[in-house]
């Protein structure tokens, strides 16, 4: 995710960091990162709840920042991956949205309540059932039941594709935390001016 400063801010950015010798250039940096560290906190709230729902906490971790310089320019990443290089397979098709197929299996098994941990997160594998069987909801959908119990437990919804809608949880946090990423900026540059 980039972020970008309208002219007049850039502006102002400009003018501060030509009045700062080249001798500070590790303030400047040091002052971009802490901007940068606010628009990641801002996704990681937003991915607590405000956007997204936590269910295993995997997405939130794998959130980071990374600042490079390039040619004179200064770069800030965030997004899911950006300090280890392992992003959460699911980070971008949250963002952008998209369709999900099986890969390794004919079908996608999607658990239903009792499939889960209390933290939302599949406990449990298809695979593990052992008394299972198959039969159709109401509206048509393949179920795989646990047959182990006096009254079997639906712990599988079964899907040859499925559509995840935009949640835009990065745009929007960008978006959230531009201005503060960009007073965070300044107030970096006039103590270097100090």
């Amino acid at each position: 995710m980039n972020v970008e400063f309208d002219p007049k801010q850039l502006a102002e950015i400009k003018a501060l960091m030509q009045k700062i010798s080249t001798l500070k250039s590790h303030e400047i940096i040091t002052s971009f990162q802490r901007a940068c560290l606010v628009l990641e906190n801002r996704v990681k709230v937003n991915i607590s709840g405000e956007v997204l729902k936590t269910r295993s906490g995997r997405l939130r971790q794998s959130i980071g920042t990374m600042v490079s310089e390039k040619e004179g320019m200064l770069a800030g990443n965030i997004g899911s991956g950006q300090r280890t290089g392992k992003p959460v397979v699911y980070a971008n098709i949250l963002e952008t949205g998209g369709v999900i197929r099986p890969v390794k299996r004919q079908w996608l098994t999607i658990p239903t309540e009792y499939a889960k941990a209390r933290s939302g997160a599949g406990n449990i594998k298809a695979l593990e059932i052992k008394q299972s069987f198959f039969a159709r909801s109401k509206n048509g959908n393949l179920i795989l039941f646990d047959g182990a119990h006096r009254t079997p437990i639906p712990m599988f919804v079964l899907k040859k594709r499925v559509k995840i809608p935009a949640k835009h949880y990065l745009t929007i946090s960008v978006t959230q935390g531009q201005q503060e990423a960009y007073n965070q900026i300044v107030r970096g540059l006039l103590e270097v001016l100090k």
